[in-house]
Protein backbone atom coordinates (compact mmCIF):
# COMPACT_ATOMS: atom_id res chain seq x y z
CA UNK A 1 0.00 0.00 0.00
CA UNK A 2 1.45 3.09 -1.03
CA UNK A 3 1.23 6.42 1.11
CA UNK A 4 -0.07 9.23 -0.36
CA UNK A 5 1.73 13.23 0.17
CA UNK A 6 0.27 16.25 -1.14
CA UNK A 7 0.77 19.36 -0.73
CA UNK A 8 -0.86 22.71 -2.45
CA UNK A 9 0.16 25.84 -4.12
CA UNK A 10 -3.57 28.07 -4.82
CA UNK A 11 -3.88 31.61 -6.35
CA UNK A 12 -6.20 33.68 -5.54
CA UNK A 13 -6.75 37.18 -7.11
CA UNK A 14 -7.82 39.93 -4.45
CA UNK A 15 -10.97 41.74 -4.25
CA UNK A 16 -9.54 45.17 -5.03
CA UNK A 17 -10.94 48.25 -7.14
CA UNK A 18 -7.18 48.76 -9.08
CA UNK A 19 -4.39 46.59 -9.43
CA UNK A 20 -1.36 45.73 -7.58
CA UNK A 21 0.91 48.57 -8.80
CA UNK A 22 -0.61 50.78 -10.68
CA UNK A 23 -4.22 53.09 -11.24
CA UNK A 24 -6.03 50.42 -13.76
CA UNK A 25 -9.46 49.09 -12.94
CA UNK A 26 -9.66 45.19 -11.56
CA UNK A 27 -12.39 43.94 -13.35
CA UNK A 28 -12.77 40.35 -14.15
CA UNK A 29 -15.26 40.74 -16.20
CA UNK A 30 -13.88 43.18 -18.88
CA UNK A 31 -15.08 41.68 -22.17
CA UNK A 32 -13.04 44.27 -24.18
CA UNK A 33 -9.37 42.45 -24.22
CA UNK A 34 -6.52 44.75 -23.49
CA UNK A 35 -9.04 48.14 -21.73
CA UNK A 36 -7.69 47.87 -18.45
CA UNK A 37 -4.08 49.01 -19.24
CA UNK A 38 -1.65 51.33 -18.88
CA UNK A 39 1.96 52.36 -18.98
CA UNK A 40 3.11 50.65 -15.43
CA UNK A 41 1.66 47.39 -15.51
CA UNK A 42 2.82 47.50 -19.32
CA UNK A 43 6.41 48.24 -18.55
CA UNK A 44 6.61 50.84 -20.31
CA UNK A 45 10.31 52.33 -19.94
CA UNK A 46 10.29 54.72 -17.02
CA UNK A 47 7.46 53.83 -15.34
CA UNK A 48 7.43 52.66 -11.21
CA UNK A 49 4.50 50.90 -9.56
CA UNK A 50 3.18 51.76 -6.15
CA UNK A 51 1.76 49.45 -3.66
CA UNK A 52 -1.73 48.87 -3.52
CA UNK A 53 -2.79 49.29 -0.37
CA UNK A 54 -6.16 47.99 -0.61
CA UNK A 55 -4.69 44.47 -1.48
CA UNK A 56 -2.06 44.32 1.29
CA UNK A 57 -5.13 44.81 3.88
CA UNK A 58 -6.55 41.85 1.81
CA UNK A 59 -3.83 39.61 2.62
CA UNK A 60 -3.30 40.70 6.09
CA UNK A 61 -7.02 39.63 6.86
CA UNK A 62 -6.79 36.45 4.86
CA UNK A 63 -3.73 35.41 6.92
CA UNK A 64 -5.31 36.12 10.29
CA UNK A 65 -8.57 34.42 8.58
CA UNK A 66 -6.16 31.25 8.33
CA UNK A 67 -4.50 31.90 12.06
CA UNK A 68 -0.98 32.97 10.07
CA UNK A 69 1.31 35.08 11.96
CA UNK A 70 1.76 38.20 10.50
CA UNK A 71 5.14 39.81 9.81
CA UNK A 72 6.23 42.79 10.72
CA UNK A 73 8.74 43.27 8.22
CA UNK A 74 8.23 41.97 4.40
CA UNK A 75 9.35 43.03 1.20
CA UNK A 76 8.80 42.28 -2.52
CA UNK A 77 11.08 40.22 -4.66
CA UNK A 78 11.60 40.37 -8.80
CA UNK A 79 10.74 36.66 -10.02
CA UNK A 80 12.69 36.55 -13.33
CA UNK A 81 11.37 34.78 -16.32
CA UNK A 82 9.76 35.22 -19.41
CA UNK A 83 6.22 34.67 -20.90
CA UNK A 84 4.41 36.70 -23.96
CA UNK A 85 1.78 37.22 -21.25
CA UNK A 86 4.12 38.51 -18.76
CA UNK A 87 4.89 42.33 -19.81
CA UNK A 88 7.56 43.09 -18.06
CA UNK A 89 9.59 39.79 -18.31
CA UNK A 90 9.77 39.34 -14.52
CA UNK A 91 7.20 39.04 -11.93
CA UNK A 92 7.01 41.52 -9.05
CA UNK A 93 6.24 38.64 -6.35
CA UNK A 94 7.77 37.87 -2.39
CA UNK A 95 10.47 35.18 -2.16
CA UNK A 96 12.08 35.07 1.83
CA UNK A 97 9.58 37.38 3.73
CA UNK A 98 6.07 36.71 2.68
CA UNK A 99 3.56 38.72 4.79
CA UNK A 100 1.62 35.67 5.94
CA UNK A 101 3.47 32.67 7.33
CA UNK A 102 2.97 29.41 9.55
CA UNK A 103 -1.09 29.11 9.68
CA UNK A 104 -3.71 26.31 9.55
CA UNK A 105 -6.96 25.51 8.32
CA UNK A 106 -9.19 22.71 9.42
CA UNK A 107 -11.39 20.68 7.28
CA UNK A 108 -14.48 18.41 7.69
CA UNK A 109 -14.35 15.01 5.49
CA UNK A 110 -16.56 12.54 4.87
CA UNK A 111 -16.27 9.97 7.48
CA UNK A 112 -16.92 12.80 10.07
CA UNK A 113 -13.54 13.42 10.97
CA UNK A 114 -11.43 16.41 11.47
CA UNK A 115 -8.28 17.39 10.00
CA UNK A 116 -5.83 20.47 10.27
CA UNK A 117 -3.81 21.54 7.25
CA UNK A 118 -0.90 23.72 7.89
CA UNK A 119 -0.17 26.53 5.58
CA UNK A 120 3.10 27.43 4.92
CA UNK A 121 2.82 31.20 3.81
CA UNK A 122 0.80 33.24 2.33
CA UNK A 123 2.54 35.44 0.00
CA UNK A 124 1.37 38.57 -2.61
CA UNK A 125 2.51 38.93 -6.34
CA UNK A 126 1.12 40.56 -9.72
CA UNK A 127 -0.96 38.22 -11.99
CA UNK A 128 -0.14 37.61 -15.53
CA UNK A 129 -2.31 38.06 -18.79
CA UNK A 130 -4.12 35.99 -20.30
CA UNK A 131 -3.24 33.64 -23.83
CA UNK A 132 -5.95 33.00 -26.17
CA UNK A 133 -4.36 30.53 -28.77
CA UNK A 134 -6.17 30.80 -32.18
CA UNK A 135 -7.15 27.47 -34.23
CA UNK A 136 -4.05 28.91 -36.39
CA UNK A 137 -1.56 28.58 -34.51
CA UNK A 138 -1.62 31.91 -33.63
CA UNK A 139 -1.71 33.38 -30.25
CA UNK A 140 -3.18 37.09 -28.73
CA UNK A 141 -2.49 38.33 -25.64
CA UNK A 142 -4.83 40.31 -23.53
CA UNK A 143 -3.15 42.37 -20.59
CA UNK A 144 -6.60 43.53 -18.28
CA UNK A 145 -5.52 40.62 -15.63
CA UNK A 146 -1.60 41.48 -16.01
CA UNK A 147 -0.74 43.31 -12.67
CA UNK A 148 -4.19 42.22 -10.58
CA UNK A 149 -2.80 41.86 -6.63
CA UNK A 150 -2.89 37.90 -6.47
CA UNK A 151 -2.40 35.92 -3.32
CA UNK A 152 -0.84 32.64 -3.40
CA UNK A 153 -1.00 30.02 -0.57
CA UNK A 154 1.41 26.60 -0.22
CA UNK A 155 0.15 24.32 1.93
CA UNK A 156 2.76 22.25 4.09
CA UNK A 157 2.77 18.09 2.81
CA UNK A 158 0.10 17.37 4.84
CA UNK A 159 -2.73 16.26 2.42
CA UNK A 160 -2.90 12.64 1.97
CA UNK A 161 -6.17 12.08 0.04
CA UNK A 162 -7.61 13.61 -3.33
CA UNK A 163 -10.76 13.88 -0.76
CA UNK A 164 -8.69 16.00 1.40
CA UNK A 165 -7.25 18.43 -1.43
CA UNK A 166 -10.80 19.37 -2.58
CA UNK A 167 -11.96 19.89 1.08
CA UNK A 168 -9.32 22.52 1.81
CA UNK A 169 -9.77 23.94 -1.42
CA UNK A 170 -13.37 24.10 -0.78
CA UNK A 171 -12.98 25.13 2.75
CA UNK A 172 -10.59 27.80 1.83
CA UNK A 173 -12.53 29.32 -0.72
CA UNK A 174 -15.96 29.71 1.54
CA UNK A 175 -13.31 31.68 3.88
CA UNK A 176 -12.13 34.21 1.31
CA UNK A 177 -15.78 34.96 0.25
CA UNK A 178 -17.00 35.44 3.79
CA UNK A 179 -13.82 37.81 4.06
CA UNK A 180 -14.98 39.32 1.14
CA UNK A 181 -11.16 39.78 -0.25
CA UNK A 182 -11.93 37.45 -3.24
CA UNK A 183 -14.70 36.15 -5.11
CA UNK A 184 -12.40 32.99 -6.02
CA UNK A 185 -14.51 32.08 -9.20
CA UNK A 186 -12.71 29.22 -10.22
CA UNK A 187 -14.58 29.31 -13.87
CA UNK A 188 -13.24 32.59 -14.16
CA UNK A 189 -9.80 31.85 -13.17
CA UNK A 190 -9.96 34.08 -10.02
CA UNK A 191 -8.67 30.77 -8.23
CA UNK A 192 -6.58 28.51 -9.63
CA UNK A 193 -4.82 25.30 -8.02
CA UNK A 194 -1.66 23.14 -8.19
CA UNK A 195 -1.03 20.34 -6.58
CA UNK A 196 2.50 18.85 -5.77
CA UNK A 197 1.73 15.08 -5.11
CA UNK A 198 4.33 12.06 -4.60
CA UNK A 199 3.33 8.40 -3.23
CA UNK A 200 6.04 5.92 -1.35
CA UNK A 201 5.64 2.66 0.38
CA UNK A 202 8.35 3.89 2.96
CA UNK A 203 8.24 6.88 5.29
CA UNK A 204 11.13 8.79 2.84
CA UNK A 205 8.77 10.87 0.52
CA UNK A 206 8.67 9.97 -3.18
CA UNK A 207 9.73 11.71 -6.30
CA UNK A 208 7.21 14.76 -6.76
CA UNK A 209 5.03 15.48 -9.57
CA UNK A 210 3.56 18.55 -10.00
CA UNK A 211 -0.17 19.35 -11.71
CA UNK A 212 -0.68 23.06 -12.74
CA UNK A 213 -3.46 25.10 -13.27
CA UNK A 214 -6.41 23.12 -12.17
CA UNK A 215 -9.47 25.17 -12.25
CA UNK A 216 -12.51 23.65 -10.02
CA UNK A 217 -12.85 21.43 -7.65
CA UNK A 218 -13.97 18.10 -9.77
CA UNK A 219 -10.67 18.71 -11.58
CA UNK A 220 -8.23 18.89 -8.70
CA UNK A 221 -9.69 15.42 -7.11
CA UNK A 222 -10.18 13.92 -10.51
CA UNK A 223 -6.07 14.32 -10.92
CA UNK A 224 -5.16 13.27 -7.94
CA UNK A 225 -6.72 10.07 -8.27
CA UNK A 226 -5.13 9.50 -11.70
CA UNK A 227 -1.91 10.58 -10.65
CA UNK A 228 -2.00 7.95 -7.97
CA UNK A 229 -2.96 5.35 -10.36
CA UNK A 230 -0.16 6.22 -12.89
CA UNK A 231 2.60 6.67 -10.15
CA UNK A 232 1.42 3.71 -8.07
CA UNK A 233 1.40 1.46 -12.00
CA UNK A 234 4.70 2.75 -13.05
CA UNK A 235 6.67 1.64 -9.77
CA UNK A 236 4.71 -2.01 -9.05
CA UNK A 237 6.27 -2.36 -12.91
CA UNK A 238 9.37 -1.57 -11.86
CA UNK A 239 9.71 1.83 -13.73
CA UNK A 240 11.02 5.45 -11.87
CA UNK A 241 8.69 8.07 -11.24
CA UNK A 242 9.91 11.24 -13.24
CA UNK A 243 10.16 14.45 -11.49
CA UNK A 244 8.04 16.52 -14.00
CA UNK A 245 5.12 19.23 -14.30
CA UNK A 246 1.90 17.95 -15.90
CA UNK A 247 -1.06 19.22 -16.93
CA UNK A 248 -5.06 18.09 -16.91
CA UNK A 249 -6.24 16.94 -19.97
CA UNK A 250 -9.69 17.25 -19.35
CA UNK A 251 -11.34 15.15 -22.68
CA UNK A 252 -9.01 12.26 -21.87
CA UNK A 253 -9.19 13.12 -18.16
CA UNK A 254 -5.92 11.87 -17.67
CA UNK A 255 -2.48 14.06 -16.72
CA UNK A 256 -0.27 14.72 -19.36
CA UNK A 257 3.33 15.86 -19.26
CA UNK A 258 3.99 19.48 -19.68
CA UNK A 259 7.81 19.58 -18.65
CA UNK A 260 10.90 17.59 -16.90
CA UNK A 261 12.83 18.77 -14.08
CA UNK A 262 15.78 19.75 -16.44
CA UNK A 263 13.29 22.58 -17.85
CA UNK A 264 12.95 24.05 -14.68
CA UNK A 265 13.11 27.70 -14.28
CA UNK A 266 15.84 29.41 -12.71
CA UNK A 267 13.86 32.90 -10.85
CA UNK A 268 17.08 34.34 -9.98
CA UNK A 269 14.89 36.54 -7.36
CA UNK A 270 16.39 39.33 -5.68
CA UNK A 271 14.68 42.23 -3.87
CA UNK A 272 12.67 44.72 -5.98
CA UNK A 273 14.29 48.32 -6.69
CA UNK A 274 11.71 49.83 -7.18
CA UNK A 275 9.61 49.28 -4.18
CA UNK A 276 10.08 50.21 -0.56
CA UNK A 277 9.85 47.52 2.22
CA UNK A 278 6.69 46.75 4.39
CA UNK A 279 6.39 47.41 8.11
CA UNK A 280 3.58 46.47 9.45
CA UNK A 281 2.96 47.50 12.97
CA UNK A 282 0.89 45.58 15.59
CA UNK A 283 -1.53 48.43 15.44
CA UNK A 284 -2.38 47.72 12.18
CA UNK A 285 -3.10 43.92 12.17
CA UNK A 286 -5.20 44.57 15.42
CA UNK A 287 -7.20 47.08 13.72
CA UNK A 288 -7.53 44.29 10.86
CA UNK A 289 -8.09 41.82 12.92
CA UNK A 290 -11.34 43.38 14.38
CA UNK A 291 -12.75 43.57 10.62
CA UNK A 292 -12.90 39.46 10.68
CA UNK A 293 -16.62 38.56 10.41
CA UNK A 294 -17.90 35.24 11.78
CA UNK A 295 -15.92 32.53 9.85
CA UNK A 296 -17.72 29.44 8.30
CA UNK A 297 -16.45 27.09 11.39
CA UNK A 298 -17.73 29.62 14.51
CA UNK A 299 -21.32 29.64 11.69
CA UNK A 300 -21.30 25.52 12.24
CA UNK A 301 -20.51 25.54 16.16
CA UNK A 302 -23.37 28.21 16.50
CA UNK A 303 -25.86 26.94 14.23
CA UNK A 304 -25.38 23.67 15.79
CA UNK A 305 -25.48 24.92 19.59
CA UNK A 306 -28.05 27.66 19.22
CA UNK A 307 -30.63 25.77 16.82
CA UNK A 308 -30.06 22.19 17.24
CA UNK A 309 -29.37 22.00 13.35
CA UNK A 310 -27.81 18.21 11.72
CA UNK A 311 -24.61 18.79 10.01
CA UNK A 312 -26.12 18.83 6.64
CA UNK A 313 -28.82 21.12 7.26
CA UNK A 314 -25.48 23.59 8.46
CA UNK A 315 -23.69 23.26 5.80
CA UNK A 316 -26.64 24.40 3.74
CA UNK A 317 -26.47 27.76 5.50
CA UNK A 318 -22.90 27.62 5.87
CA UNK A 319 -22.52 27.92 1.45
CA UNK A 320 -24.95 30.17 1.06
CA UNK A 321 -24.69 33.35 3.31
CA UNK A 322 -27.74 35.10 1.62
CA UNK A 323 -30.47 32.44 2.52
CA UNK A 324 -28.65 31.79 5.52
CA UNK A 325 -28.99 35.67 6.55
CA UNK A 326 -32.92 34.83 5.20
CA UNK A 327 -33.35 31.70 7.68
CA UNK A 328 -31.65 34.12 10.87
CA UNK A 329 -34.72 37.10 10.02
CA UNK A 330 -36.93 34.12 10.18
CA UNK A 331 -35.59 32.51 13.26
CA UNK A 332 -35.62 36.04 15.00
CA UNK A 333 -39.68 36.75 14.27
CA UNK A 334 -40.08 32.96 15.76
CA UNK A 335 -39.10 34.08 18.65
CA UNK A 336 -40.93 37.12 18.53
CA UNK A 337 -44.24 34.97 17.70
CA UNK A 338 -43.37 32.68 20.97
CA UNK A 339 -42.86 35.64 23.32
CA UNK A 340 -46.50 36.86 22.17
CA UNK A 341 -47.33 33.00 23.24
CA UNK A 342 -48.94 33.02 19.71
CA UNK A 343 -46.99 29.85 18.91
CA UNK A 344 -46.96 27.66 22.11
CA UNK A 345 -44.46 24.90 20.36
CA UNK A 346 -41.07 23.94 20.76
CA UNK A 347 -38.86 26.68 19.83
CA UNK A 348 -36.10 24.43 18.48
CA UNK A 349 -39.06 22.39 16.70
CA UNK A 350 -40.08 25.88 15.27
CA UNK A 351 -36.87 26.30 14.10
CA UNK A 352 -36.10 23.00 12.09
CA UNK A 353 -39.23 22.89 10.74
CA UNK A 354 -38.51 26.21 9.35
CA UNK A 355 -35.42 24.91 8.13
CA UNK A 356 -36.89 22.17 6.10
CA UNK A 357 -38.69 24.46 4.18
CA UNK A 358 -36.54 26.74 2.83
CA UNK A 359 -33.92 24.11 2.29
CA UNK A 360 -36.39 22.17 -0.05
CA UNK A 361 -39.85 23.72 -0.88
CA UNK A 362 -38.74 27.13 -0.82
CA UNK A 363 -34.98 26.04 -2.76
CA UNK A 364 -37.68 24.35 -5.25
CA UNK A 365 -39.78 27.55 -5.84
CA UNK A 366 -36.53 29.79 -6.10
CA UNK A 367 -34.77 27.19 -8.52
CA UNK A 368 -37.88 27.77 -10.62
CA UNK A 369 -38.04 31.30 -10.54
CA UNK A 370 -35.50 32.78 -13.39
CA UNK A 371 -35.59 35.98 -12.41
CA UNK A 372 -34.03 34.61 -8.78
CA UNK A 373 -30.86 33.09 -10.39
CA UNK A 374 -29.08 36.05 -8.90
CA UNK A 375 -31.07 36.36 -5.41
CA UNK A 376 -29.66 38.26 -3.10
CA UNK A 377 -31.55 39.27 0.84
CA UNK A 378 -33.68 42.02 -0.66
CA UNK A 379 -35.22 39.98 -3.31
CA UNK A 380 -35.74 37.31 -1.22
CA UNK A 381 -38.36 39.38 1.55
CA UNK A 382 -39.97 40.99 -1.47
CA UNK A 383 -40.79 37.67 -2.32
CA UNK A 384 -42.43 36.54 1.30
CA UNK A 385 -41.31 38.32 4.45
CA UNK A 386 -39.41 37.28 7.19
CA UNK A 387 -42.21 37.91 9.29
CA UNK A 388 -44.64 36.07 6.68
CA UNK A 389 -42.41 33.02 6.53
CA UNK A 390 -42.39 32.64 10.87
CA UNK A 391 -46.49 33.19 10.52
CA UNK A 392 -46.22 30.06 8.05
CA UNK A 393 -44.39 27.74 10.41
CA UNK A 394 -45.99 28.68 13.40
CA UNK A 395 -49.30 27.61 11.42
CA UNK A 396 -47.78 24.24 10.68
CA UNK A 397 -46.12 23.69 14.29
CA UNK A 398 -49.03 24.06 15.52
CA UNK A 399 -51.07 21.69 13.96
CA UNK A 400 -53.25 24.76 12.15
CA UNK A 401 -52.40 23.64 8.60
CA UNK A 402 -51.37 19.97 6.97
CA UNK A 403 -47.55 19.32 4.99
CA UNK A 404 -49.53 19.75 1.89
CA UNK A 405 -51.26 22.86 2.89
CA UNK A 406 -48.03 24.59 3.88
CA UNK A 407 -46.88 23.51 0.36
CA UNK A 408 -49.47 25.32 -1.23
CA UNK A 409 -49.57 28.50 1.26
CA UNK A 410 -45.57 28.51 0.67
CA UNK A 411 -46.15 28.87 -3.13
CA UNK A 412 -48.93 31.15 -2.90
CA UNK A 413 -46.91 33.63 -0.63
CA UNK A 414 -44.70 33.91 -3.29
CA UNK A 415 -46.37 34.67 -5.78
CA UNK A 416 -48.75 37.26 -4.47
CA UNK A 417 -46.54 38.33 -1.65
CA UNK A 418 -49.51 37.91 0.87
CA UNK A 419 -49.33 36.45 4.17
CA UNK A 420 -50.48 33.33 5.09
CA UNK A 421 -53.44 33.63 7.24
CA UNK A 422 -54.89 35.77 4.48
CA UNK A 423 -54.49 33.37 1.39
CA UNK A 424 -55.59 30.61 4.03
CA UNK A 425 -59.17 32.69 4.38
CA UNK A 426 -59.49 33.43 1.08
CA UNK A 427 -58.59 30.19 -0.48
CA UNK A 428 -60.77 28.41 1.78
CA UNK A 429 -57.49 26.09 3.14
CA UNK A 430 -58.31 26.34 6.60
CA UNK A 431 -57.88 22.81 8.57
CA UNK A 432 -60.56 20.62 8.85
CA UNK A 433 -60.61 19.86 12.63
CA UNK A 434 -64.13 18.74 13.43
CA UNK A 435 -63.89 14.73 14.32
CA UNK A 436 -67.38 14.44 13.15
CA UNK A 437 -66.41 15.61 9.64
CA UNK A 438 -63.68 13.86 9.85
CA UNK A 439 -65.23 10.77 10.65
CA UNK A 440 -67.68 10.82 7.32
CA UNK A 441 -64.20 11.52 5.21
CA UNK A 442 -62.63 8.08 6.51
CA UNK A 443 -66.12 5.92 6.43
CA UNK A 444 -66.29 7.28 2.76
CA UNK A 445 -62.16 5.68 2.02
CA UNK A 446 -62.57 2.82 3.93
CA UNK A 447 -65.74 1.68 1.95
CA UNK A 448 -63.68 2.30 -1.53
CA UNK A 449 -60.87 0.61 -0.46
CA UNK A 450 -61.63 -2.80 0.99
CA UNK A 451 -58.58 -4.63 0.34
CA UNK A 452 -56.21 -1.86 2.04
CA UNK A 453 -58.52 -2.78 5.39
CA UNK A 454 -58.10 -6.22 4.86
CA UNK A 455 -54.25 -5.80 4.35
CA UNK A 456 -53.78 -3.77 7.70
CA UNK A 457 -55.61 -6.73 9.30
CA UNK A 458 -53.21 -9.01 8.12
CA UNK A 459 -50.95 -6.92 9.75
CA UNK A 460 -49.67 -4.94 6.46
CA UNK A 461 -48.59 -1.33 8.08
CA UNK A 462 -48.07 0.11 4.66
CA UNK A 463 -51.68 -0.46 4.42
CA UNK A 464 -52.75 2.25 7.08
CA UNK A 465 -50.16 4.51 5.48
CA UNK A 466 -51.77 4.26 2.25
CA UNK A 467 -55.51 4.90 3.68
CA UNK A 468 -53.82 7.71 5.88
CA UNK A 469 -53.05 9.57 1.92
CA UNK A 470 -56.31 8.56 0.50
CA UNK A 471 -57.82 10.29 3.22
CA UNK A 472 -55.86 13.60 2.92
CA UNK A 473 -56.44 13.59 -0.97
CA UNK A 474 -60.14 13.20 -0.35
CA UNK A 475 -60.02 16.41 2.58
CA UNK A 476 -57.82 18.27 -0.54
CA UNK A 477 -55.42 18.19 2.44
CA UNK A 478 -57.30 20.04 4.93
CA UNK A 479 -57.96 17.36 7.23
CA UNK A 480 -55.95 17.53 10.54
CA UNK A 481 -53.37 14.79 10.19
CA UNK A 482 -53.07 13.76 13.82
CA UNK A 483 -56.68 13.40 13.99
CA UNK A 484 -56.94 11.70 11.13
CA UNK A 485 -54.67 8.63 12.48
CA UNK A 486 -56.54 8.62 15.84
CA UNK A 487 -59.77 7.87 14.12
CA UNK A 488 -58.68 5.77 11.65
CA UNK A 489 -56.88 3.63 14.04
CA UNK A 490 -59.88 3.62 15.97
CA UNK A 491 -61.87 2.17 13.28
CA UNK A 492 -59.37 0.07 11.79
CA UNK A 493 -59.04 -2.27 15.20
CA UNK A 494 -62.97 -2.06 16.07
CA UNK A 495 -63.58 -3.63 11.92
Amino acid sequence: MYKTTIGLEIHFESKTKSKMFCSCANNPDEKIPNKNVCPICMAHPGTLPVINEEAINNIILTGLALHCKIQNHSKFDRKSYFYPDLPKGYQISQFDLPICKNGYLDIHLDDGSTKRIRINRIHMEEDTGRLNHAPDGSSLVDFNRAGVPLMELVTEPDINSAEEAKKFAQELQLILRYINVSDADMEKGQMRCEVNISISKTEQLGTKVEIKNLNSFKVVEKSIEFEIKRQAELLDEGKKVIQETRGWHDAKQITMEQRGKEDAFEYRYFPEPDLPPLNISNEMINEIEGRLPELPEGKRIRFAEEYGLDSKSIEFYVKDEIISHYFEKIVSELKCWKEDRKCKSNFIDSVKICSNYLSTDFQSIIKNDSAMKDYDSIKLEKKITAENFAELVCMITEGDISSSIAKILLLEMYNTQKDPSDILEKKGLKQINDGGEIDAIISNVLSKNAKAVEDYKKGKQNSFTFLVGQIMAASKGKANPKTVGEILKKKLDNI
